[in-house]
C-alpha cells in the first residue's frame, strides 16, 4: 500500500472512538533502501535484545524465520488488541511520532479472565453461532473491561509512550495498544536464550521444526563457544 495513503488516512479527522481505523504493519521497510537512515538510527536499542536466539547464525537467513521487525503507522483509534506476542518473543517498541496508550498483564492472567463474554447482540451472536467469543478491539477493551480488571490486582501496567520513549516487555506478557495521535513507530521482537524451551515448543506446534532446529542448534554452539569449545 502505497504510504502516502497511509499517512492520508492518519490525519483525516475522525470524531469519537474509530475502532476499525486503518493501522499498518510494514515488516518489509528494512529492505528498502530509503528507510536504512531509520534502522540506523535505533540501532542502540538491539542492544535490548541481547543474545537473539533467533538471530544465530544458523538461523538468521532462514526461510521459515518468522517476521520480527515492523514499521508501524496508525490515525488515532487505531490499536492492537489484547494479546501475547507469538513464537516466544519478546519486544520493543520505539515511538518516533505520536503517543501511545498501553496497557499490559503478566503471562500468569489467563485468556478467559482478559476476554470476558461480550453482553451486547454481536457477543451473543458469535457465541451461538461458533461457541466462542467475539474478540474486543483494542479501544473496547480499554473502555469496557479494564474498569473491572483494574480492581483485582492481577500486577497491570498502564502507561503513555510518548514520541521519542520505548516499551520494552518480555515474552508472555499480554498487551493491548491505543493510538491517541497519529503514530509512526518501529518494534522488532526478538527471543531470549532463557526462554528457549518456549520458543521450540510454540515453533513445532506450528510445524516449524525445521527452524526449531537451527535455532536450538545455534544455541548449544553459543553455549560451547563462551565455554571455550570444552
Amino acid at each position: 500500500m502505497p504510504f502516502y495513503l497511509v499517512a492520508h488516512n492518519a490525519i483525516s479527522p475522525r470524531p469519537g472512538r474509530h475502532d476499525l481505523a486503518l493501522y499498518v504493519f510494514d515488516s518489509d521497510f528494512e529492505r528498502d533502501a530509503d528507510f536504512q537512515s531509520l534502522l540506523e538510527d535505533w540501532q542502540p536499542l538491539l542492544s535490548i535484545a541481547g543474545d537473539d536466539i533467533f538471530a544465530c547464525e544458523r538461523a538468521r537467513e532462514h526461510s521459515d524465520r518468522p517476521s520480527w521487525r515492523w514499521l508501524l503507522a496508525g490515525p488515532p483509534g487505531s490499536g492492537t488488541l489484547i494479546h501475547q506476542d507469538p513464537w516466544g518473543y519478546s519486544s520493543w517498541n520505539a515511538s518516533c511520532v505520536g503517543v501511545k496508550r498501553w496497557v499490559l498483564f503478566p503471562p500468569s492472567v489467563s485468556h478467559a479472565t482478559l476476554h470476558p463474554p461480550r453482553p451486547d447482540l454481536l457477543g451473543r451472536a458469535a457465541r451461538l453461532l461458533t461457541g466462542g467469543e467475539l474478540p474486543r478491539s483494542a479501544a473496547e477493551f480499554m473502555d469496557e473491561v479494564l474498569p473491572t480488571l483494574r480492581e483485582l490486582g492481577l500486577g497491570h501496567i498502564e502507561l503513555l509512550q510518548q514520541p521519542g520513549e520505548v516499551v520494552a516487555f518480555p515474552a508472555g506478557w499480554w498487551h493491548a495498544v491505543v493510538n491517541l495521535t497519529p503514530t509512526i513507530a518501529v518494534t522488532e521482537s526478538f527471543g531470549r536464550p532463557r526462554d528457549l524451551a518456549m520458543v521450540l515448543a510454540k515453533l513445532r506446534e506450528k510445524n516449524l521444526t525445521s527452524f526449531a532446529a537451527e535455532v536450538e542448534a545455534g544455541q548449544h554452539d553459543s553455549t560451547l563457544a563462551r565455554r571455550g569449545g570444552g
